[in-house]
C-alpha cells in the first residue's frame, strides 16, 4: 500500500473517532419525528367533514306546524341526529364530524344508519366507485408518504445520511401537497358544490340521503397536516445539518481523507497495468534475445 493510501486511512479513522455529538443527536431527533408520523396517523382526526341538515330541520318545522306534536318532532330528531353518535357533533343545522383511522368503525355505523339500514362494504363503497376514485389516489399519495417516514426511520438509525432523508423528506411533503390538492380540487370541491351527491358518493339512494341536501364542507384534518409539517420539519432539520456540516473541519477532513484514499486506489491500479506492461515488454524482449542467439548458433554451425 502506498504511503498516501496509509495517510488518507489514517485520516479517514481519526475523522471517524471524532464524529460529534451532533450527528448522533441528528439522528436521534430525526427518527423520533419520522416515529411520530404513524400514531399520529393513526389516533389523530384524518379527515372533516359538515353535513348540511337545513332541509331536514325545514320538514320538521313543517311537521310540526301541520300536525302540532312535539313527541314526533323529537322522534325525527332522534331518527336522523342520535345523540349517541361519537363521530359527530350537532350544531345549529350543521352537524360535523370527523373520520380517524382508529374510529373507522364508528365512521361505518353513521354511514349504515344515513342508507337506511343497509350495510354498506367500505372498501366496495371506496374502490368500486368512480365518484370516489380522486379520494383512493389521494390516500394512495398519502400512504406513499408513510412509507417514506418508513424508510427515513430505517435511514436515520443505521446511517448519518443527511443529504438523503433531507431528499426523502422532500419527496415526502411534495407528495403530500399534492394529495390535498387532487382531494380538495376533484373530490371536496365539487362534492360541497353539488356536482357530486352524497348519495352517489355513498352508493345509497335512502330518503334520510335525499333529505340530508348536501355536504357543507369536507377536507383533511389534523392528522394529514401534521404528518405533512413532520416531513417539512425533517426536510429543514436536514437541510440545516447539510450547512452545517459544510463548514466543519471534520466532515471536510473526511471528504478529503475519501478523495485521497480514492486517488490512492486509482494510483494502485496504475501502477499495477504499468508493472503488468513491463513484465510483458520484459518476457518479450527475452524471448527475442533467445531467438537470436539461436539464430546465431545456427549461422556459426553453417559456417
Amino acid at each position: 500500500m502506498s504511503k498516501t493510501a496509509k495517510e488518507a486511512k489514517a485520516n479517514k479513522a481519526l475523522t471517524k473517532k471524532r464524529a460529534s455529538g451532533f450527528d448522533i443527536m441528528y439522528r436521534a431527533v430525526t427518527a423520533v419525528l419520522a416515529i411520530a408520523v404513524f400514531p399520529v396517523t393513526y389516533f389523530m382526526n384524518l379527515i372533516y367533514y359538515a353535513l348540511d341538515w337545513t332541509n331536514v330541520i325545514k320538514l320538521m318545522d313543517n311537521i310540526k306546524n301541520i300536525v302540532g306534536s312535539e313527541s314526533l318532532l323529537e322522534g325525527i330528531k332522534n331518527l336522523l341526529m342520535p345523540s349517541s353518535a361519537e363521530t359527530a357533533e350537532q350544531a345549529t343545522e350543521i352537524t360535523y364530524g370527523y373520520i380517524s383511522i382508529a374510529k373507522l368503525d364508528d365512521f361505518k355505523s353513521l354511514i349504515n344508519m344515513t342508507s337506511s339500514g343497509e350495510n354498506i362494504n367500505l372498501r366496495e363503497m371506496i374502490f368500486n366507485n368512480a365518484q370516489l376514485r380522486p379520494v383512493v389516489i389521494s390516500l394512495a399519495l398519502f400512504a406513499l408518504v408513510l412509507v417514506l417516514a418508513l424508510v427515513i426511520l430505517i435511514v436515520s438509525v443505521f446511517k448519518n445520511k443527511p443529504k438523503l432523508i433531507a431528499a426523502l423528506s422532500g419527496a415526502g411533503t411534495v407528495l403530500g401537497i399534492i394529495s390535498n390538492v387532487i382531494f380538495v380540487t376533484r373530490f371536496a370541491n365539487p362534492l360541497v358544490n353539488g356536482k357530486i351527491t352524497l348519495g352517489s358518493v355513498i352508493g345509497s339512494d335512502s330518503m334520510i340521503l335525499q333529505m340530508l341536501g348536501k355536504v357543507a364542507e369536507i377536507r383533511y384534518d389534523n392528522a394529514f397536516f401534521t404528518v405533512l409539517f413532520i416531513m417539512i420539519a425533517i426536510f429543514i432539520w436536514s437541510l440545516s445539518v447539510m450547512i452545517v456540516n459544510s463548514g466543519d473541519k471534520t466532515e471536510k477532513a473526511l471528504n478529503a481523507a475519501k478523495k485521497a484514499e480514492r486517488k490512492a486506489k486509482k494510483a494502485q491500479k496504475q501502477a499495477k497495468r504499468a508493472e503488468k506492461k513491463a513484465k510483458k515488454a520484459t518476457e518479450a524482449l527475452k524471448e527475442e534475445k533467445k531467438k537470436e542467439e539461436k539464430d546465431n548458433q545456427k549461422d556459426e554451425l553453417k559456417d
